[in-house]
């Protein structure tokens, strides 16, 4: 599976100065495009929405603040912003492309993942969403195709739909609910305003559903059994990472586990299985999922200006390469060496975990946990 496909004759070829040399998706609001510019180390994705939004004034709002949200994070655990047009026809934005699949191609392709990679899912995305609400941001649309699982880490993005916690003004009383239903927490499908930290942490949990089983926690259910409390379908989880996951799918806001806590657990369960986190090996995932995930950082990115590159990969000359390495990015260099050679999936290098559960700790005091 290729990361990118050739552009198709009805696809644009610029955009805000990026020359667009391949495909990478389309959505309900626009398509995805890899694009370059003289002026921007590394390659791009372009997202170029549909031009009737532009006439919008609340979708130009709600697209001011995804720009605004993704300025914020600064490129920790998202892709970092490069450069947008707001006031264009079509309206569009650019960041920093991520050459590695989402949860959602690793899981149609491979097939579930064992618990083991579950907790380390848990402890990624939990650590992300707490630096996202560190911000005052609720991201609201957390679903497989949002999450970005590379050699080092994962990163969330689609900042479509997120919101300030506390904002007003923006989506108001009959607003329609434009994120993923399968994954959406109760309140979400009864008022789209009614998002908090909590709203994230439902679809945490339908995510580990979804990575542990295949398929999403509600299936042919309608929004009105969801409202009257339909209970998801965990049959398939696995034992050891349940409770957790049933904590994060509460019907009850109130009665969910909180991010922090899911990072302690997840922390304190991948210290227990001494799970070898080291760039060598990559994420502790199945062989064919690392498989897939080293054949995308591997692909030969195209290089329409000639500027530097190294294995295929561009090199950012910026100075401002990506965040400091959370408790899930790798402190250490390469992008892992999948079915090949380094370190065996079972070595267990006690110098770096510690290091990688003191960074945990660290970044939970930080954030209150």
């Amino acid at each position: 599976m290729d990361p990118w496909q050739p552009l198709q004759a009805e696809d644009p070829s610029e955009c805000g100065g990026f020359q667009l040399t391949h495909f990478l998706g389309r959505g309900g609001f626009g398509a995805v495009f890899l694009g370059f510019r003289p002026d921007v180390s590394g390659a791009a994705a372009v997202k170029i929405f549909k031009s009737d939004l532009a006439t919008s004034p609340t979708w130009l709002a709600r697209f001011r603040r995804e720009i605004e949200a993704i300025r914020d994070m600064g490129g920790v655990h998202t892709a970092a912003l490069l450069d947008a047009g707001a006031n264009d026809d079509p309206p569009w934005v650019a960041t920093r492309y991520v050459q590695v699949p989402s949860l959602y191609t690793l899981i149609r392709s491979c097939g579930p993942i064992d618990s083991i990679g579950g907790w380390w899912l848990a402890a990624g995305l939990a650590e992300a969403l707490t630096e996202i609400h560190a911000k005052g941001i609720v991201h609201r649309d957390l679903k497989p195709q949002n999450i970005l699982i590379g050699p080092e880490g994962l990163r969330v993005i689609d900042f479509g739909i997120s919101r300030y916690l506390g904002e007003t003004g923006v989506t108001t009383a009959g607003t329609p609910f434009f994120g993923s239903r399968q994954f959406a927490a109760v309140e979400q499908l009864i008022d789209p305003r009614d998002s908090d930290e909590r709203t994230d942490v439902f679809a945490l949990g339908g995510v580990l559903v979804y990575a542990l089983t295949g398929r999403p926690p509600f299936v042919d259910v309608t929004d009105g059994q969801r409202r009257q409390g339909w209970s998801p379908d965990l049959d398939l989880m696995p034992d050891e990472i349940y409770e957790i996951t049933e904590a994060c799918l509460a019907f009850n806001p109130e009665n969910r586990i909180r991010c922090s806590a899911v990072l302690t657990e997840a922390v304190d369960r991948l210290t227990d299985f001494a799970v070898p986190l080291v760039a060598e090996t990559g994420p502790p995932l199945p062989t064919a999922h690392r498989g897939l995930i080293d054949l995308w950082a591997s692909a030969a990115l195209p290089n329409p200006f000639g500027l530097p590159t190294s294995g295929g990969v561009w090199l950012d000359t910026s100075g401002t390469s990506g965040p400091d390495g959370g408790v899930l990015v790798s402190s250490g260099s390469g992008t892992g060496s999948g079915s090949g050679g380094g370190r065996d999936r079972q070595s267990y290098d006690s110098d770096w975990l510690q290091q990688w559960h003191g960074t945990a700790k660290r970044r939970r005091d930080q954030y209150g946990g």
